[in-house]
């Protein structure tokens, strides 16, 4: 197993904190603009259609894993400096990108938040020649795109927290010890002993056709016997073992399951400070032609005796998954046991 960065990585946060304008903290900031996903890169249009705009792309535009079509990690917009308007410096997540003889003032990254707005990030990379840039692509460009991940999910669960669903959530601390922030939007679908299903249901129109969307939490919690039970292939065979006990399929016989034949990633990772396995994986209905992309963290009770794994999946057919199955890590990003 490797150690995951994924929507769990707080990295380089004090870099960040230290380095917003501090005139910001003073005033009231309009908010964030843009769809969650996107980043604005502030660029000339011939680097961008360059080499310099190939290298951006082969990491911000890496397929996301673990879902069933290829999406890309963010959606990127730009423009040339000249071109930066008032609205559109309030946009969520910025790089601006000096390649040139003027990047030649303070070379290198930088990193400031809530300059132009609220719950903003932005990133400056300035470098004098193309061999400097790439050597800054290369050593932080990833760093920067996990920064840019783990601040959309900081947005999301923050608003989970403020506008949540108190209701539910006590059910589920009452059923499985659990603490769990969710959208106020959500409802049970099915609580049975050491097991609750939460179901979320948006519509969506495609053309004039209305679509449901289907975001369901899977809050379950057994008996831990051995270290084995945290092997990634025993939390897999016991959560199938659940979900075709109390996850149903449309017609009878059928029943969620994982789908194999594309191998779940799984990783450790620490969560509060304990070891957890953080799994991403598609799930199927058996015997019947239904799927989707699923993500799961499954860890130990704190006094040992118990197993416990939420697991979020998404449900939208006609639809790119990428910003639902954030909006499910989101909410799993919340996950703390009393």
């Amino acid at each position: 197993m490797k150690i995951a960065l994924g929507f769990f990585l707080i990295v380089l946060s004090a870099m960040v904190l230290s380095s917003c304008d501090e005139s910001t903290k003073k005033r009231t900031l309009p908010r964030h603009t843009g769809s969650s996903g996107e980043v604005v890169l502030v660029m000339d249009e011939d680097q961008w259609l360059g080499a310099p705009g190939d290298s951006l792309r082969t990491i911000l535009e890496a397929f996301v894993p673990a879902l069933p079509q290829a999406e890309p990690r963010f959606t990127l917009l730009q423009f040339a400096h000249h071109e930066m308007s008032d609205l559109l410096r309030q946009h969520r997540n910025i790089i601006f990108i000096t390649l040139g003889p003027d990047g030649n003032d303070s070379p290198g990254v930088k990193v400031s938040r809530d300059k132009w707005s609220s719950h903003q990030i932005i990133f400056t990379i300035n470098s004098p020649d193309e061999q400097h840039f790439y050597k800054l692509v290369q050593e932080d460009l990833n760093n920067m795109a996990d920064i840019i991940d783990q601040t959309e999910n900081d947005r999301l669960a923050d608003r989970y927290q403020k506008n949540n669903n108190d209701n539910i959530e006590q059910i589920i601390f009452k059923n499985s010890g659990v603490v769990l922030y969710l959208p106020d939007d959500c409802k049970i679908a099915k609580e049975e002993k050491d097991f609750i299903w939460i179901k979320r249901e948006r519509t969506k129109y495609l053309g004039n056709t209305a679509h449901e969307i289907t975001q369901g939490f899977l809050v379950f919690r057994y008996p831990y016997s051995t270290a084995q039970s945290l092997e990634p292939s025993s939390i897999l065979s016991a959560r199938d073992s659940v979900l075709k006990r109390f996850v149903p399929g449309p017609e009878k016989g059928t029943y969620m399951t994982t789908e194999y034949r594309f191998e779940p990633e799984n990783s450790v990772i620490s969560k509060n400070d304990r070891y957890t396995v953080l799994t991403s994986g598609l799930w199927r209905v058996e015997n019947y032609f239904m799927g989707g992309p699923f993500r799961s963290v499954t860890t130990l009770s704190n006094d040992q005796s118990y197993i416990v794994s939420v697991s979020g999946f998404v449900f939208a057919p006609k639809f790119d998954k990428r910003e639902y199955i954030r909006e499910v890590e989101a909410v799993l990003s919340t996950l703390k046991l009393n």
